[in-house]
């Protein structure tokens, strides 16, 4: 796609609020409404994520899997509430593990609230997420969530054993990414799937279009977090390298290093906390030995071949739509 990345995300945005803009206008009021309760702290916490916003990638791609195998309707709005409130519990948690002070350019829930209060409203928001799925009382549902939940679990105790023992390899990387992030991700577009009449070779199709465009828009978070510009990226530069995490382009940068520099980066990462001279000076060693080069183009191989199983499905707005998500994900600077 020749489309520079703002004419990219303007045209996304303009297709997806076409085809599923008012369900996720109905998906907003829902996430609002569950949010609500008697206990004034999760409200407070409650309120102050939904402000925040976000992408809401998960519940769009839902929506979409959803229209393409033919379902238009209100089970799809329930269940975009479903993906949300458990993404965002997620990363309530995951900001809790890694110390995180800000969240889409804010203070994270818990450099606010603190850790406590932080993991027990992630801990309501999950439950919220399944009551809800039970509601819906769908077992194929149900099971693709809870699959998605225990690999992501599963996922989190990896890293930090590898984080622990100092050293992730490529492979141990892309085990993470695909169980954390993108197994989710393919989750919801499987449950999309689900709704409507698809086949069981377009259920399989949307579900590994799902993982691969989920393993590409991690490597690409990743791969901003060394280049991008803070302001834009709604959290410190360097961030994945405070909290100690081994990313694709580091991992790569350690691969194609040799002698003194790659002494010097194992050096730094030893200790257990980095300045901000340190950060900076392994940015510049990733910059050098094109780390971030080596994950773009990971990262556009998976995106492609996101696209490559949509080629079952009939040509369309939908499908259209979901091949601009892929090709998106990769050209962002955010």
């Amino acid at each position: 796609m020749s489309l520079l990345s703002a004419d990219l995300e303007s045209l996304l945005k303009e297709k997806v609020g076409q085809l599923v803009g008012a369900e996720l206008q109905a998906i907003e009021r829902e996430i609002a409404q569950e949010l609500g309760s008697s206990v004034a702290l999760i409200r407070e916490v409650g309120e102050y994520i939904a402000e925040a916003g976000g992408k809401r990638l998960r519940p769009i791609l839902l929506l979409l899997a959803a229209r393409l195998a033919g379902y238009q309707g209100p089970r799809s709005v329930r269940l975009g509430c479903v993906v949300e409130l458990l993404h965002t519990a997620t990363l309530i948690h995951d900001d809790v593990v890694d110390h995180a002070p800000l969240r889409r350019g804010r203070p994270s829930a818990n450099a606010r609230w603190g850790d406590d209060a932080s993991v027990l409203v992630g801990d309501h928001l999950y439950s919220k997420s399944f009551s809800l799925l039970v509601e819906d009382n769908d077992w194929s549902v149900m099971e693709t969530l809870a699959r998605a939940t225990v690999s992501m679990t599963e996922a989190e105790v990896f890293q930090l054993e590898r984080k622990r023992d100092g050293g992730v390899t490529e492979a141990d990387y892309l085990r993470i990414i695909s169980q954390k992030t993108a197994s989710f991700i393919s989750a919801c577009c499987r449950i999309g799937a689900l709704h409507g009449k698809a086949a069981p070779e377009q259920l399989d199709a949307l579900t590994r279009y799902g993982l691969e465009v989920g393993v590409a828009f991690q490597i690409m978070d990743d791969a901003l977090d060394f280049v991008a510009d803070p302001s834009r990226l709604g959290k410190a530069s360097g961030t994945d390298l405070r909290e100690g995490k081994r990313t694709l382009p580091l991992i790569a940068t350690l691969d194609r290093s040799r002698g003194p520099d790659r002494e010097r980066i194992q050096s730094i990462l030893r200790r257990r906390q980095l300045d901000d001279g340190e950060i900076e000076e392994i940015r510049g060693l990733v910059v050098t030995y094109d780390g971030v080069g080596y994950a773009l183009e990971r990262a556009r191989a998976y995106a492609r071949s996101a696209k490559e199983h949509l080629a079952i499905f009939p040509d369309g707005e939908e499908k259209e739509t979901l091949v601009l998500i892929a090709d998106y994900v990769i050209d962002r600077d955010r």
